[in-house]
């Protein structure tokens, strides 16, 4: 390791932006467990379909937030990291 310390900012938005799709994918499944229940065509699949999907409200809720947390805490970084980056090179220029 050298003395520089190297972050890709980009990476990170990226990450946030991915993280949050995949918080929304997981918040819509819920609704989308009782569409695919109505469309099997058995009843019996149907109601296992809801039960397995209803079972794990909580669950998935928690899941929910803590990825939604993750996918903010990526973008907040990423911008920090940028922002601080554009006030050393401002030290620099002695535009600071």
């Amino acid at each position: 390791m050298g003395d520089r310390l190297i972050v890709d900012t980009d990476g990170l938005r990226e990450a946030g932006t991915a993280l949050r799709s995949v918080a929304e994918e997981f918040d819509a499944a819920d609704a989308r467990s009782d569409a695919v229940a109505e469309d099997v065509g058995h009843d019996e699949l149907a109601g296992a379909i809801r039960d397995f999907a209803h079972g794990w409200d909580d669950r998935r809720a928690d899941m929910v937030q803590g990825v939604a947390e993750l996918a903010r805490s990526c973008e907040g970084i990423g911008g920090a990291f940028e922002d601080l980056d554009l006030q050393f090179a401002a030290v620099l220029r002695g535009d600071a």
